[in-house]
C-alpha cells in the first residue's frame, strides 16, 4: 500500500513538472502536432520515471535486491519474556491506511463518471437516425450542437436550416487526427490521479492543441477564407461545459483559438527549444533513481579489522525466538494468499523500535525499495549478507562501516505489509539461510 501511494506522488511530481514548464515555455509555439505529442508522452514518461528501479552503482559490483516474499502479520499483542523487558505493542491509526481509502473513492467515482460517459454517448446514437458517409457518420439526435466522438458526428435533428460546411470540415478533421482516443487516454489518465489538480488543467490544454491543430487544417488543406471562418468564430456564443470525450466547434476558448489562428507562424529554430525537455528528463530519473553503494567481496577484509563478521545475534534487542511470527521456509503470505518460500524470518516489534548490525559490515543498500519498504542491506565478510526490511527511517548511509550491535535503523511498516514489524533475512554465499540458525 505504501508503495502504491509513493509511486502515486513520484509520478504526480513529474507529471505536474514537465507540464508546468511545457505551459511556460512551449505551448506559445504554433507547432502544434508536436505539441500535442509531447502532452501525450508526459504521462507515460512519468509512470516510467516514478516506477524505475535503475541502481546506480558506486563501484562495479552489482547488489541483489531479493524477490518479495514477505508473510508480514498485524500485531496487537504484548512481548513478554523472564529474561527480557515486556514491550507493549500497540496497532497505532495507520493515516497511510485512510489515505488510500479515500484515493480509491475517488477512483471509483472517476472511473464510474467515465463509463457513464461513454454509455450516454452510445445511448445517444443507438436512439437517433445515422447516416454512414465514407469514413464517418453523420448521427441526427437530440443534440443542441454539433460536436464529434470517435467517427460519428454529432447533428441537431430539429435544426432547420442545414449545417454549416465548415463546422463540418471542422469535425471531420477531429475525426481525422483521432483526437478522440487521446481524450480517451486522458480521462483513463485522470481518474487514476483525480487528486492532481493540474491534470484538469492538462485535460484543458490537450483539447486547446487540438482545436488549435484542426483550425489550421481546415483553413489549409481546405483553403477556407480566413476572414469567414474568424467570423464564424466570434458568432458562435460559449457554450456550458461538455462531457470530455466530445469535441465541438463550439469551444470554449474561442477567443485563444482566434489569437492562435492569427498569430504568425513559429520559425523552425524555435523548435530547438523543446531540447531543454531532455535534461529536465534526465534529471527526473537521477532523481528518482536508487543510488546505492557496493561494496566488493576483495575490498571488505581491508574495511573490516574486527573479524566479528558472522550474524550471531538479534536484529532487535531484548527480543527472542519466542517473538518470531514468521519462520523461514513455506508459508502462505495474508495479503496475496498465495504460498511462497519465506526467505527470513518476521519479528513483532513496536513502531520505532532500534533494529542493530547483527555482525560487522558495510552498508550496501540503505533506500526505499518498492514492497520491502525501506530496505537495509549489509555486506559481511566471509559471504555474509544480512537484511532488514519495512523500517520506518534510517539511521545509517551506504557505504558506512557498522559494528555488530549498532543501530542502523527502526522498525515500521513500509511496504506491502499489515503491521509494524521487521522481516530479517541472511545470505551466505548468495544463498538465503535460517536465520534462527544464527542466533545465539
Amino acid at each position: 500500500m505504501n508503495s502504491i501511494i509513493l509511486f502515486l506522488i513520484k509520478s504526480s511530481v513529474v507529471f505536474t513538472l514537465f507540464y508546468l514548464v511545457f505551459q511556460l515555455l512551449l505551448s506559445k509555439y504554433t507547432f502544434h502536432q508536436l505539441n500535442r505529442i509531447i502532452l501525450i508522452a508526459i504521462i507515460p514518461f512519468s509512470l516510467y520515471v516514478a516506477n524505475t528501479s535503475t541502481v546506480i552503482p558506486i563501484t562495479t559490483s552489482t547488489i541483489e535486491i531479493p524477490a518479495f516474499t514477505e508473510i508480514g502479520t498485524n500485531f496487537t499483542t504484548e512481548i513478554s519474556n523472564e529474561n527480557t523487558n515486556v514491550i507493549h505493542v500497540n496497532e497505532s491509526y495507520n493515516y497511510l491506511n485512510l489515505l488510500f481509502y479515500v484515493y480509491i473513492l475517488g477512483l471509483l467515482f472517476s472511473l464510474l463518471s467515465f463509463v457513464k460517459s461513454l454509455l450516454d454517448i452510445y445511448a445517444l446514437k443507438r436512439n437517433s437516425e445515422v447516416k454512414k458517409l465514407e469514413n464517418y457518420a453523420l448521427i441526427y439526435s437530440d443534440v443542441q450542437e454539433v460536436f464529434s466522438c470517435f467517427n460519428w458526428i454529432f447533428i441537431p435533428k430539429n435544426n432547420t436550416k442545414q449545417v454549416d460546411n465548415i463546422i463540418l470540415e471542422h469535425e471531420k478533421k477531429h475525426i481525422a487526427h483521432k483526437h478522440t482516443i487521446d481524450l480517451f487516454f486522458i480521462e483513463i489518465y485522470k481518474a487514476f490521479y483525480w487528486f492532481n489538480p493540474f491534470v484538469y488543467y492538462f485535460g484543458k490544454s490537450l483539447k486547446s492543441i487540438h482545436e488549435y491543430q484542426v483550425d489550421l487544417d481546415v483553413l489549409r488543406t481546405k483553403k477556407v477564407d480566413i476572414t469567414k471562418y474568424l467570423g464564424l468564430l466570434k458568432t458562435e456564443i460559449e457554450n456550458t461545459s461538455r462531457p470530455n470525450l466530445y469535441s465541438h466547434f463550439r469551444h470554449p476558448l474561442i477567443k485563444k483559438r482566434i489569437t492562435m489562428i492569427t498569430k504568425p507562424k513559429s520559425n523552425t529554430i524555435q523548435k530547438l527549444k523543446y531540447l531543454l525537455l531532455l535534461p529536465l528528463a534526465f534529471l527526473c530519473m537521477v532523481s528518482f533513481t536508487k543510488q546505492n553503494s557496493i561494496i566488493p567481496d576483495s575490498v571488505l577484509p581491508e574495511i573490516i579489522k574486527d573479524k566479528d563478521t558472522k550474524p550471531s545475534i538479534s536484529p532487535i534487542k531484548n527480543i527472542t525466538k519466542a517473538d518470531i511470527t514468521a519462520k523461514f521456509g513455506p508459508a502462505k503470505h495474508p495479503i496475496l494468499k498465495s504460498m511462497r518460500h519465506h526467505n527470513g524470518i518476521d519479528f513483532r516489534a513496536a513502531n520505532g523500535t532500534p533494529i542493530v548490525a547483527t555482525a560487522d559490515g558495510v552498508i550496501s543498500n540503505a533506500s526505499y525499495v518498492n514492497k520491502w519498504g525501506n530496505l537495509i542491506i549489509i555486506q559481511h565478510e566471509n559471504g555474509y549478507e544480512t537484511l532488514y526490511a519495512h523500517l520506518s527511517k534510517f539511521n545509517c548511509k551506504p557505504n558506512q562501516t557498522v559494528k555488530k550491535g549498532e543501530v542502523i535503523g527502526y522498525t515500521g511498516s513500509t511496504g506491502m505489509v499489515t503491521g509494524p514489524h521487521l522481516h530479517y533475512s541472511i545470505k551466505h554465499n548468495k544463498e538465503y539461510v535460517n536465520p534462527i540458525d544464527f542466533i545465539e
